[in-house]
């Protein structure tokens, strides 16, 4: 039986009238069955006892219960999900609404085999025609102290099986949060198993066919076997079957194993007496020892006589450790003072800087100020000429209207036709002086046009040389800065990377020994490569560009570290980039994608790369694996622009540092490297070049210069002919606009009538009080323009003075920066003292060291030799050499070889001796052992078998008796045979007792008494069983109401007595009529046959103490319980218990969408 089966079986006593069965614990071991026979159980009728039953103490089942099954697409069902309550569930509804299928969905869902519901042959049978797919999702209980991996499902464990129409299926078993925890069958075995669920056992899922026909069509030994399934007995047998199998390989192993014995001892026999004959060589084995322990302290006295002269050497190279120490003292304190002075005259470089920061933003102040009082001068003029012209004008206009009063007052009897006549000969005269003037006019706006034009091409050129200019200032510069670092680099070849850069290692090995790295930072890159040929440095440093001057750091807090130091020490704008990647412990393998070429190498072949760390840095950075070099730019652009380019190429250089892409985004681009600057050998040739270079760039900026000077003396003369060209426009626009104005005063002249000049006289008047007004706004305006100058000129003073400041206290720094690089030469010489000094210490601390561990080893061998001479035996005087121990030793053991040539080798034959001993004792010692296990297996197995007798008789037994207390309900009688030797099960029932009638095979009684003798027979193993939960389907389908009124009152009473147990029936009746005390019961109602759609009506039942009494209540009253809504009258309702007592006037619960 499965170690999952934990029952306890009582018959009769026990602590009442009736034998009682208690929950059992879930540590209750299995007991023990015995070999005892009961050929023929019990032919004979047995009474029936009205104490023979079972009440179960427990609550509600904790694992194992189905909570919740959905379906999908499965059989009918396009979506259903139907909650169960843990103990009793009915599922009714009319025949074709999918109750089946519910069922159906449990096996399958559970992983059981198509063929066992009887409902197909395969598990696409069940996809919902039409669908490509179904599903089944099965919701378990996993609650309390026998739960199943708890803390990784949770209270409840999900079971989901998905059908395709190939006939496969996926399982996935989920927690209760809906998380997949895995998709493997086995593991929904260890669930089933540990749950005690049989899907294959009929008993516990008892399918429509099966319950209809059951006793009608079985055969007595399909009964029996039937039974022997149900409780479990025939996987019981069938383990007793697996172990006599085991016994049987047990024998067959034992036999094998006394067979070889025999042999085995002859032959340790034999080895034995060849071990006794060699014992006669241990003789002279023992003199070989003891030669062997003399020769052990001669050697170590040999090994104490080379201590002397390297102890002697040793004393001797100490001796001069002061001398190098006061030497590299008197360097550090020449370096210190240097570096004083250094401090001292960067604080006073400091101090001109911070004077020309204090005096920046003065000079910023006074600037604002002076632009301020700029625009306040431009206000002030712009407003004083405004009034001077409307002055002006308002003074014309009186003048005019004055000398027209005084013509008018003259002009009275003159001719006015000769005046008329005048007129046209002026206007005449005026439009002719206006042609002219506006011809003049247009040739002067053309030339103003055409130097303006001038003026602009000549700032757009001058501009062009101002960025030349700069740039050849900026090459000047780094140039000089290259030129310097080159001579430095004579003796430091560091500097050539910047005049910093020895001082900023320094900081980074100080900070190195301080521990402040996890590892020490590389760089720059530049300095840790060299070339195999010095034609490529141009082309190798066009490739790697500013990664030359790069650092390489660990990480991000080496990083952060160094970023520290390059604050302090590096100046401004010239910082090196920082490359973050982790430290390999070896070389980047790339052979499987770098470039292979027969003629051209690639950029890290041509590289001398020492250091590993650099290497990676630049292959990860660079890719210098992919870039070939080829020399010729011609046949560069042939390979690279070819459709085949070589495998694995990016990009190629050309020798004059070119670079080149390959197809399909070819591209060429000229080098912008002039020489090389790190990666040449030749320190000299690099600085002529360099002064070379400086020379080019000092002619190109005076060239520069002397086009700028050019270029302005031609701004300046085509600015003066435009000044005078807008000066002659402006006057020629004045004589248009007083000819204009003239001639339309003589246009607008009339014959004069009589003429009033009250009028003119009025407007005279008007405009002298204009005037007066205007002439105090102008005086006004004059002095604030006035005012505004003076101003501006005081600003622009002040200015001046602060800029001619700042410049005086910036050229004060020249002399200070030149003795600041004057005290940085000389200090990197103090350096270089050191430097010598420190390693002529170091290369003397080194022999020291190697003296000190010559010593120390010749010690450290001497007291091992010692130790292990001692292991071997105490100290020995000796007074002869090694030499000749070894050769005495060696004498003794050619004899030892010889006699063991005669009689073989002592250490093999006992060796050989000892195997042999070893594996014949082993061997018997299996034999006894594998006897005495066989012998004990027998025992256990007869006892077994015994008590599985013992067991199947008591199960029988309880069986039988169950059967006959359920028949009794319906004052029928009836027996169960069993015959355990030919296996077979035989029911008898007698209908009617009281009128006598003879026992019937089941075969003879009627559809409604096969139906009844049929749950008698189910409720009687379901006694015997351990599932969790059963299962029921058309169990009264042919009872009539009488039978199906007690089946289900026993039915119902079974699962008052067995809480711990889930019980699910299906029946097309009606059961919204039960009635019963202390359990839950869940009604679930399919909706009549619509395919497609399946709508479920859910009855909660809760019983308690309250609704017992008013049930109690109204059957005195006599009146009868209505029945609940119809299905067309809502979807889910839940009625209680108390509800269905109300009486025949209780409304209809609302509808609930």
């Amino acid at each position: 039986m499965s170690g999952k089966r934990k029952r306890r079986v009582e018959i009769g006593g026990g602590d009442g009238p009736g034998g009682k069965k208690s929950c059992p614990p879930a540590d209750r071991e299995e007991e023990s069955d015995s070999d005892g026979e009961m050929d023929v159980e019990g032919s004979s009728t047995l009474p029936f006892t009205p104490d023979f039953r079972e009440v179960s103490t427990c609550e509600e089942a904790e694992v194992g219960v189905i909570e919740q099954v959905s379906l999908k697409n499965f059989m009918c069902h396009s979506s259903l999900t139907i909650k169960f309550c843990p103990q009793v569930n009915f599922i009714i509804g009319q025949n074709g609404s999918g109750k089946s299928a519910v069922l159906t969905a449990v096996v399958v869902g559970l992983g059981g085999k198509a063929n066992i519901t009887n409902r197909g042959n395969s598990i696409k049978a069940f996809i919902k025609h039409g669908k490509q797919s179904g599903e089944v999702t099965v919701k378990l209980r996993n609650r309390g102290r026998d739960a199943y991996k708890h803390p990784l499902y949770g209270d409840s464990i999900i079971v989901e099986r998905k059908l395709a129409v190939d006939g496969s299926s996926q399982y996935r078993l989920k927690n209760i949060d809906g998380a997949v925890v895995s998709t493997k069958r086995e593991e929904l075995a260890y669930i089933l198993e540990h749950f005690n669920i049989q899907v294959d056992n009929p008993m516990a899922i008892l399918n429509q066919d099966t319950s209809r026909n059951f006793l009608h069509s079985k055969s007595p030994n399909d009964k029996y076997r039937f039974f022997l399934k149900a409780t479990q007995l025939e996987q019981m047998k069938n383990d007793y079957v697996d172990a006599n199998q085991s016994k049987e390989v047990a024998l067959e192993i034992l036999r094998q194993k006394k067979e070889t014995l025999p042999g085995l001892h002859k032959e340790v026999l034999n080895w034995e007496q060849k071990y006794r004959e060699s014992l006669s060589i241990d003789e002279l084995r023992k003199k070989v020892t003891t030669l062997k322990k003399e020769m052990v302290w001669a050697l170590v006295y040999e090994e104490e006589k080379r201590l002397d002269p390297v102890t002697k050497d040793l004393k001797l190279e100490q001796q001069r450790i002061p001398k190098f120490q006061q030497k590299v003292e008197e360097s550090q304190v020449k370096v210190q003072e240097k570096e004083a002075e250094q401090k001292a005259i960067q604080d006073e470089l400091q101090a001109l800087n911070k004077q020309v920061e204090e005096l920046v933003p003065q000079k910023d102040e006074t600037q604002k100020a002076r632009d301020q009082k700029k625009k306040a001068l431009k206000t002030a003029q712009g407003e004083f000429r405004q009034s001077d012209i409307e002055l002006k004008s308002i003074v014309k206009d009186r003048q005019q209207i004055l000398e027209r009063i005084e013509e008018i007052k003259n002009s009275i009897h003159q001719d006015y036709e000769g005046e008329r006549r005048a007129r046209e000969d002026r206007i005449r005269q005026l439009q002719e002086q206006l042609d002219s003037l506006t011809a003049q006019q247009k040739t002067t706006e053309q030339s103003a046009a055409q130097f303006q034009g001038a003026i602009t091409k000549f700032k757009e050129e001058q501009y062009k040389l101002r960025s030349e200019e700069q740039e050849v200032k900026s090459n000047t510069d780094q140039c000089r800065r290259r030129l310097r670092d080159l001579e430095a680099s004579r003796n430091n070849k560091m500097r050539r990377f910047g005049a910093w850069v020895p001082e900023l290692l320094h900081k980074i090995d100080e900070a190195h020994k301080n521990g402040r790295f996890h590892k020490k930072p590389r760089g720059p890159l530049g300095a840790n490569l060299s070339l195999r040929e010095p034609m490529w440095a141009r082309a190798v440093e066009s490739c790697l560009k500013s990664l030359v001057h790069a650092f390489c750091v660990h990480d991000h807090h080496d990083e952060k570290e160094l970023e520290a130091i390059f604050s302090a020490v590096v100046p401004s704008g010239r910082k090196p980039s920082t490359i973050t990647n982790a430290f390999a412990q070896c070389r980047h393998d790339v052979s499987a994608n770098r470039v292979s070429h027969d003629r051209y190498p690639t950029v890290l072949d041509m590289l001398v790369i020492e250091d590993h760390v650099v290497g990676n840095c630049l292959i990860d950075q660079r890719s210098i694996e992919n870039i070939l070099l080829i020399k010729d730019r011609g046949e560069a652009r042939q390979v690279m622009s070819s459709n085949s380019p070589p495998r694995n190429c990016r990009e190629a250089f050309t020798a004059e540092g070119d670079q080149l892409f390959c197809v399909p985004t070819y591209r060429f681009y000229s080098s912008s490297v002039r020489n090389s600057t790190v990666l040449t050998a030749r320190v000299e040739d690099d600085i002529r070049n360099c002064k070379e270079e400086l020379r080019e760039f000092e002619m190109e900026h005076s060239a520069i210069d002397r086009r700028l000077q050019e270029m302005t003396g031609s701004i300046r003369r085509n600015q003066q002919e435009e000044r005078q060209c807008l000066t002659q426009l402006n006057k020629i626009r004045e004589q248009v606009t007083k000819c204009t104005f003239e001639m339309t005063d003589l246009k607008n002249v009339e014959d004069p009538a009589p003429v009033d000049i009250t009028t003119l006289e009025e407007e005279v008047a008007h405009y002298n009080n204009q005037i007066g007004k205007l002439t105090e706004r102008n005086t006004a305006h004059r002095e604030a323009a006035a005012a505004a100058k003076e101003a501006y000129t005081q600003a622009d003073k002040t200015f001046h003075a602060i800029d001619v400041k700042i410049r005086a206290v910036a050229d004060c720094g020249d002399p200070i920066k030149d003795r600041l690089a004057h005290i940085e030469t000389e200090i990197e010489k103090a350096r270089q003292h050191k430097q010598y000094y420190e390693k002529k210490k170091k290369d003397h601390d080194k022999v020291v060291t190697q003296l000190t561990d010559a010593v120390n080893k010749v010690k450290k061998e001497i007291e091992d030799s010692v130790a292990k001479a001692e292991q071997i035996c105490e100290r020995i005087r000796i007074r002869r050499a090694a030499q000749n121990l070894e050769s005495e030793i060696v004498q003794i053991t050619k004899r030892i070889k010889k006699e063991e040539e005669n009689r073989g080798n002592h250490e093999e034959i006992t060796r050989k001796y000892g195997e042999l001993k070893t594996k014949y004792e082993k061997i018997k010692q299996e034999v006894t052992q594998l006897h005495n296990f066989l012998q004990t297996l027998d025992k256990v197995m007869t006892q077994r078998k015994s008590q599985y007798h013992e067991f199947r008789r008591m199960i029988a037994l309880r069986a039988k008796q169950y059967f006959i207390l359920m028949l009794s309900h319906r004052q029928y009688h009836g027996s169960m045979t069993f015959n355990h030797q030919t296996e077979t099960l035989k029911l008898t029932v007698q209908p009617n007792v009281q009128k006598k009638e003879c026992s019937k095979d089941i075969k003879a009684l009627s559809g409604g008494e096969r139906s009844f003798s049929t749950i008698c027979f189910i409720l009687a193993l379901w006694e015997a069983m351990e599932s969790p939960f059963r299962c029921l389907d058309e169990f009264d389908v042919f009872m009539d109401m009488v039978n199906r009124h007690i089946s289900m009152n026993m039915m119902l009473k079974v699962t008052e007595e067995q809480r711990g147990r889930q019980f699910i029936f299906l029946t097309p009746q009606d059961m919204s009529q039960l009635r019963i005390k202390n359990i839950n019961i869940r009604i679930l109602e399919m909706q009549a046959p619509e395919r497609g759609q399946t709508t479920l009506h859910t009855y909660l039942q809760s019983s308690s103490s309250t609704s017992s009494a008013v049930t109690s209540t109204t059957r005195e009253r006599g009146q009868k319980t209505p029945h609940l809504p119809t299905v067309q009258q809502f979807h889910i309702s839940a009625v209680t218990s108390t509800t269905r007592e109300r009486t025949k006037d209780t409304p209809h619960l609302p509808t609930v969408q």
